[in-house]
């Protein structure tokens, strides 16, 4: 089977090929492994791989060849980022205090994936803490994980933090990988590397077993080469409510609000190319687009509560040698690894000292809830919309430049919980990905995975990576 066409297949196609014999998911798994092997000393996509991987293979294969009933993913390596509980192997957070962390149990995601038949390959990098820990850390960076590198062009940022999934399934180190998001830690790294990310509509996704930073944001979600594989990872992990259909074509009448996104000071060309030649494209599938503009409310007051009371509780129930809460955790930070003289602990530290009265919180965290959602629902009904469409990011700079994405359109839908979808669009440059985001409406998942199917399918945007050390000048 050649490497290019390996890289192409589908979830669907590889279970075709399993099912007819001409790959086993041993092979499979330990060619996943070998591509590990060989780019990861370069792209420090992967914190660590499972031993038991192959034998995990093998048992499938033997129950394929007595026929078996086999679940919907039998045989199809998963990464899963490495501050989601996989048991039998650390789970670090990026960080070198959770080295020996040891979960009792796996995460309610990583239960229903080993129960469809999928074979759990390894725990990928991250921003350590999923970007928590302090803001001047570098995006996709993590003391046991290292930098994170854009397969595209190595000196770029992939972003984070779900950085290390987001690059695995761009290199197909695994066909398919698992992030999570609490701001737009799906989104922007798959922008970012020219895969598929999913943020599901918070709740969908059982947040058992995930390291938190907010009960009221957090979410993990497929990162993929494609929706269809984003699609069939989403009705594994989440309980199904209606069947998700993908066709090439749109229901008559679709809607979609097409919305600048928050940006930076100065132009932004190429991202207004891309976005420009994304109508056009709904255009040709028969879309009615209306310009919208989209209200953003900032969740920084209250995070760092939620931080506080949520580390602590998973701290406290995690096994192994570890800090038990975050007073340790920011005692442990004199580790010469973790860089704190250079990069600090500053959001660990205003989390430590976040003792601000239970209900002045909620009542924050319901205004800036509820202002979300009743904004994005008036421009829902006052327009009939589908789903509003946004860039996803900005040109990538270099991964050595703290800059957050000047292009940004990932907030509204993580702070009220809507479903979001990154595609590839195009790209600047030539060489640096960008991608369009879909917000859907709240729990109706399975109909935004359908438009964001028909979009991907008209424009084919995405090219594999070239790992070009850096832009021809």
């Amino acid at each position: 089977m050649e490497t290019a066409f390996f890289e192409e297949m589908t979830v669907r196609d590889l279970l075709r090929a399993m099912a007819t014999g001409l790959l086993t998911a041993e092979e499979l798994t330990r060619r996943c492994l070998k591509r590990i092997e060989r780019l990861n000393p370069v792209l420090h996509a992967v914190i660590t791989v499972n031993p038991h991987a192959p034998a995990r293979a093998r048992k499938v294969d033997r129950l394929r060849a007595s026929r078996f009933p086999l679940g919907p993913l039998a045989g199809i390596p998963v990464l899963v980022k490495d501050n989601i509980d996989t048991f039998g192997l650390p789970t670090t957070a990026g960080s070198e205090a959770m080295r020996h962390a040891l979960p009792h149990r796996d995460a309610e995601l990583v239960s229903r994936l080993r129960r469809s038949g999928a074979v759990i390959l390894g725990k990928t990098n991250l921003s350590e803490w999923a970007g928590y820990r302090t803001s001047a850390a570098p995006n996709g960076w993590s003391p046991v994980g290292g930098q994170t590198r854009n397969p595209h062009v190595l000196d770029r940022t992939p972003f984070g933090s779900s950085s290390g999934s987001a690059v695995a399934a761009a290199a197909c180190l695994a066909p398919v990988t698992l992030g999570t998001d609490t701001f737009g830690s799906i989104i922007a790294p798959a922008a970012t590397s020219a895969v598929v990310g999913f943020r599901p509509s918070h709740g969908r996704v059982s947040g058992t077993g995930i390291v938190p930073i907010s009960p009221r944001q957090d979410t993990a979600g497929p990162i993929t080469r494609n929706v269809a594989d984003a699609a069939a990872i989403f009705e594994v992990i989440a309980p199904p409510r209606f069947a998700c259909r993908l066709e090439r074509s749109l229901p008559p009448g679709t809607r979609i609000g097409v919305w600048r996104g928050n940006r930076s000071a100065g132009d932004h060309p190429d991202v207004d190319r891309v976005l420009a030649e994304a109508a056009v494209k709904l255009h040709e599938l028969g879309v009615s687009l209306v310009e919208v503009n989209v209200s953003a409310h900032d969740p920084s007051g209250v995070l760092p509560y939620e931080f506080k009371k949520g580390v602590n509780a998973y701290l406290g129930s995690v096994g192994g040698e570890h800090p038990r809460d975050l007073d340790e955790l920011i005692a442990f930070g004199s580790h010469p690894a973790e860089r704190t003289s250079e990069l600090g602990l500053t959001r660990f530290e205003r989390a430590l000292n976040s003792d601000r009265p239970p209900r002045e919180y909620l009542e924050e965290r319901r205004r800036i809830t509820e202002e979300t959602r009743e904004g994005l629902d008036r421009l829902f009904r006052r327009h009939r919309l589908d789903a509003i469409m946004a860039p996803s990011n900005g040109r990538a700079p270099k991964d050595s430049e703290l800059v957050r994405p000047w292009v940004f359109s990932g907030g509204p839908a993580a702070v009220g919980g809507y479903p979001s979808i990154t595609v590839p669009a195009g790209y600047a440059d030539a060489q640096l990905p960008l991608g369009v985001s879909f917000i859907g409406r709240r729990n109706r998942d399975e109909e935004l995975l359908g438009l964001a199917y028909s979009f991907e399918q008209a424009t084919l945007a995405r090219k594999r990576p070239l790992y070009l050390p850096t832009l021809p000048i």
